[in-house]
Parts: C-alpha cells; structure tokens; sequence
C-alpha cells in the first residue's frame, strides 16, 4: 500500500496487537476444558477514532461488492480495539441462507445486516439438492474469501462463513409451513434430505478450509472461538420448533453427531426457551465439545441463566455465552470455569481494561449460594 507521497507503506498487522499465541494456548484449553486462571474473555470495543467508509448506495451492492467488502474489512479492524481473548478477524457473510442459495435459492437483500429467501421448491419428495459451484451466489462468496485471503496473511484471521443446514435450510428452500407439515406427512423424505444436507455442509466447509488455510492456521467463525483444527458452529435454529423425539429421530445424528465427529471442534448454537427441549439429547454427543447458549431477543439477560449455564458446563461440555459487562463478575462467581467463554462489548477501551482487571480479581468460582 502506498501513502500520499507514494511511498509503500506496510499493512497494519492486527493480530501483532494481541498475544495471539497465549491465547492460541488459552484456547486450546478452553476445548479440553482444562483449567485456566481466568476463563476465556472476549472483549471488544470501538477505538475512539473511527474510519469511515463510503457505502454504495445499493443494497446488493452492499452484501456482494468485493471492493467494498474488503473496505470494510479493514474499517472494522482499524475501528475496533480486540482485549483479553479476542482475536482480530472478519467473516464474509451472505446472510443465514447463503449456504441455500448454493444449492439454487435466491437472496434478497432487505437492509445492510437482512437478507431474505423466498422458498423455491414445491415438493420435497422430488427435492434433489446439489451444491452448485456455478451458482451467482457461490462465486460471490468464492471471490470475496479469495480477495480476504490476499490481504489477511499475518495480519487477521478470516472466519469460516455462517453455514445453516439441516432444517434451517430445508425451512428456506420448501417454507418452514410447509417443513413442518412434512414432519408428520413424510418423516423419512425430511430424514433422508437431512442427511444429503449434512454431507453437502461438509463439502461447503471443505472448501471453505481450504481456501483460508492457504493463508492462516487453525479455524475461527461468527462464534470467536480460535481452533487449531477444523471448526465451525453447528446450527439449526429451525429444530428449536420440534419435540425432543422428533429432533432425536430425524435430526440429531446427522444435524449435530456426524458433523461433529468430522470436525476437530465444535459448538452448537442453541438459540431461545423453546430450543432447550433439545439440551439433554445434545449433552450426550460425544463428539460434541460445546454449547453456545443463547437466551433470544427480548429474553431475560444471561445472569438468569445460571442453570442452564451449568447444566451444560457440569455435563463436560464448553460453554459459550454473550452478556453486557455488568453481568461478567457475576457470572464469572456461579459459573464453573473449565469450558468457560464469555464475549461481551464494551463501550470504550477504558471501560474493557477495567473489566479486565476485575475479571481478574474475581476469577475465583463461587458456585452457587
């Protein structure tokens, strides 16, 4: 890069601001759920400058538009301070029905952070999904990952992009109505769909890694956990609908066991009350390292989730939360620590240091009184 004088000028290196192999160790315990001193703290705040960024007046544009893409990038990393065990990255992102759309839907574009897709098959017995790599959407996103690989090398990670299969893709291609009837009406072409959906996600996450670890080691996504490995978060938000049995017999050993058994690790985003149904049949996959457990929107804050919280740390698993940092000594004296991750944002970096710092101070778990 060249400044105004036309002199080259190195790019910033974002990860040379953090202890990124302490916390590439730190993390490393995390998923043995080992102990730590402090458990995991990702924390992040804007930077009291901030760099603006011209947007396109098309909302498609927005999404799709790789120099743009790559702006904003940057924007987000030079605006944003990363503290405790945050990790500099971004993550290309078509919305929660890209991988959908790699198999012939269509995104539509509401605003800068909503993308919809209206459904596109009639009969689910006659559907036959298949990834398309000549699909409008796939190249988009196979040039926005190559152009991020260009310029991350050394300087941030590039985060494994949103991957909704399962039920969550079936509910965009068919009409979550009509999956659901199909539940009663025709269980097994639902069982079957949802194996070759698991299959073709593993396909898509194939060629995701191997694109980023041309230029980085290790996996993080939309969840910031840094794995050494292959990574991502396992997510059917649409199965928080079903009875624990109906999960159990047509989704849980494809949706979660067989992805999770491939990956080196993993995490399971279980989103809202009605999701927690499920809780006690994913405790017991074994090749599943964690829970990430989200209470909804409009939900009670997660310092009234100490049950659940712990249910899921005292079963083995890891646990990662997001909270407001007035919640965070609180959590940090009932929770167990081994498995322990916690985000939070703050307002300044002033404000994450002292978090810090009394994290450190009441590090110690309490349990409960």
């Amino acid at each position: 890069m060249r400044n105004s004088d036309g002199l080259v000028v190195p790019l910033r290196s974002y990860l040379d601001e953090v202890d990124f192999e302490t916390i590439k160790q730190r993390f490393e315990a995390f998923w043995n759920r080992e102990p730590l001193e402090t458990p995991l703290l990702h924390i992040t705040a804007p930077r009291s400058e901030q760099v603006a960024v011209n947007v396109p007046d098309d909302i498609e544009e927005r999404w799709t538009n790789v120099d743009y893409v790559l702006r904003k990038a940057e924007a987000y990393l030079d605006n944003t301070v990363f503290m405790g065990d945050a990790v500099p990255w971004y993550w290309p992102n078509l919305g929660p029905n890209s991988f959908t759309a790699f198999l012939g839907g269509n995104l539509t574009f509401l605003d800068e952070t909503t993308s919809w897709m209206p459904p596109f098959i009639s009969n689910l017995s006659e559907y036959e999904p298949e990834f398309d790599e000549s699909s409008k959407w796939w190249r988009i996103m196979d040039a926005q990952l190559d152009s991020l690989c260009e310029i991350a090398r050394d300087r941030f990670l590039i985060g494994i992009p949103d991957i909704h299969y399962g039920g969550d893709s079936l509910a965009a291609a068919f009409g979550t109505a009509n999956l659901v009837r199909s539940l009663y009406v025709e269980p097994e072409t639902v069982r079957v769909l949802v194996e070759k959906l698991a299959g073709i996600c593993i396909q898509v996450f194939d060629r995701y890694y191997r694109k980023i670890s041309r230029v980085q080691k290790g996996c993080i996504t939309w969840i910031p956990a840094y794995s050494k490995g292959k990574y991502f978060a396992l997510q059917d938000d649409f199965t928080g609908l079903l009875s624990p049995k109906m999960f159990k017999e047509l989704f849980l050993e494809e949706d979660v066991e067989r992805i999770a058994r491939y990956l080196d690790n993993s995490i399971f985003h279980l989103d809202g009350p009605m999701a927690l149904g499920n809780l006690d049949a994913l405790l017991q996959v074994d090749a599943l390292d964690g829970i990430q457990w989200v209470p909804g929107a409009g939900a009670e804050p997660m310092s009234k989730w100490i049950g659940v919280c712990n249910k899921i740390l005292g079963a083995g698993k890891c646990l990662q939360i997001s909270c407001s940092p007035q919640e965070v000594p609180f959590l940090l004296s009932k929770l167990k620590h081994e498995g322990l991750f916690i985000s939070t944002s703050c307002g300044s970096e002033r404000e994450g240091r002292i978090l810090l710092k009394n994290a450190a101070k009441c590090a110690s778990y309490k349990g409960l009184e």
